[in-house]
């Protein structure tokens, strides 16, 4: 995500640095709705608020904090101008010159830093093999 903030006009990146957003798990944004849940799922899972630009804590760097799927709104804007600048941003991240795909094989292991990273899974295997992943969270600092 540093690539895309880094190529997003400078009027853009002045604009949006400083700006907070709201994330929820289930926002009406969302192009993917999640499966019904629980209260106690619900309870357990609130909405909240980040820097939509985060700083690298080691690196410095800037990268945008996106995630269309669970980002609801900028806090303060209008709805539709949070929404026209929320899907500005995600069209710039959706270009292929900020990805990675990664071509498995086996005993690959991948490691990335969430800090400055947006991922999604490209079911890319045949149907009915056997896919084996592990998930290790590192507890970190919260966004600034």
């Amino acid at each position: 995500m540093h690539s895309v903030f880094e190529a997003l006009p400078e009027a853009t990146r002045k604009r949006i640095d400083g700006l907070r957003a709201i994330h929820g798990y289930d926002t009406p944004r969302a192009r993917n709705r999640p499966s019904p849940r629980t209260p106690e799922e619900i309870a357990e899972t609130p909405d909240v608020e980040h820097p939509l630009v985060r700083t690298h804590p080691v690196t410095g760097r800037k990268a945008l904090y996106l995630n269309p799927n669970r980002l609801d709104h900028i806090v303060g804007l209008e709805r539709a101008e949070s929404d026209a600048l929320l899907d500005e941003l995600a069209d710039e991240a959706r270009k292929p010159r900020h990805h990675f795909g990664h071509v498995w094989t086996r005993g690959d292991i991948v490691v990335w830093d969430n800090r400055a990273t947006m991922h999604r899974v490209v079911i890319d295997y045949p149907e009915g093999e056997p896919r084996i992943m592990q998930r290790v969270l590192i507890e970190g600092d919260r966004p600034y």
